[in-house]
């Protein structure tokens, strides 16, 4: 299967982050894996979150944004729960 990129919105959206964390958990994913470091003016986080049916990369970078990375049909899962999310 293809792997895809979702940038979901900017870095510093607290309410795009919100919306994810909740799609995220309505689809039972969990965190595995958090990390984040910091290079000059750039700063990025990194999870790992495990669901049933594979895992997702989500990244918040500076001048990047906020993005999920994984399999397109997760990807595709999690925009529609995402979207139906308030």
């Amino acid at each position: 299967m293809q792997a895809n990129k979702w940038v979901v919105g900017d870095e510093y959206d607290e309410a795009a982050f919100a919306r994810l964390k909740r799609a995220l958990g309505d689809l039972q994913y969990s965190v595995r894996d958090h990390w984040n470091g910091v290079a000059g003016s750039q700063e990025i986080q990194h999870w790992t979150a495990v669901g049933s049916r594979g895992q997702l990369t989500i990244e918040s970078e500076t001048y990047v944004g906020l993005s999920v990375e994984g399999l397109s049909s997760l990807i595709a899962d999690l925009k529609v729960q995402y979207e139906q999310t308030l």
